[in-house]
């Protein structure tokens, strides 16, 4: 048998339990659909499409702490963000490309795509969001 490296539920749960504690007050921003992210974009360039919702607090909504982990269906361990309610309150509608998970010390973790993107127009528009993120699944 060739060698092989593979992570054991044990240590998912580990990493898992690590990721948690580094995503502490960490930030929910969202961009606006004029952006469409690749590899190569900065978190200059998302800022500057940063969504001008009437009531997006200025930098992200903050989450305060990840929920889990617990083991994931199909092996590995995941930890989710709580659910955010992104609500359309008064303003011109915008049209959210998707955002990014922003670490409390600035630095950008993991960016998200909307497809499509999600429109908020009136009152009773709302994303109920949420994020999971896997840790230590065997391919």
């Amino acid at each position: 048998m060739a060698d092989r490296t593979f992570v054991t539920n044990e240590q998912a749960l580990n990493q898992a339990t690590t990721l948690k504690a580094a995503l502490a007050a960490s930030k929910l921003r969202f961009f606006d659909s004029t952006l469409s992210p690749d590899v190569n974009t900065l978190v200059a360039d998302m800022i500057a499409a940063e969504t001008t919702l009437t009531g997006y607090p200025a930098g992200g909504y903050t989450i305060p702490a990840m929920l889990g982990p617990g083991k994931a269906d199909g092996g590995g361990a995941v930890i989710t963000t709580p659910i955010t309610d992104v609500a359309y309150a008064s303003g011109p509608s915008v049209a959210l490309g998707g955002g990014w998970i922003e670490l409390a010390a600035g630095d950008s973790y993991v960016t998200f795509i909307f497809d499509p993107p999600r429109t908020l127009a009136g009152i009773g528009d709302v994303i109920m969001f949420a994020r999971q993120m896997l840790q230590g699944r065997n391919a």
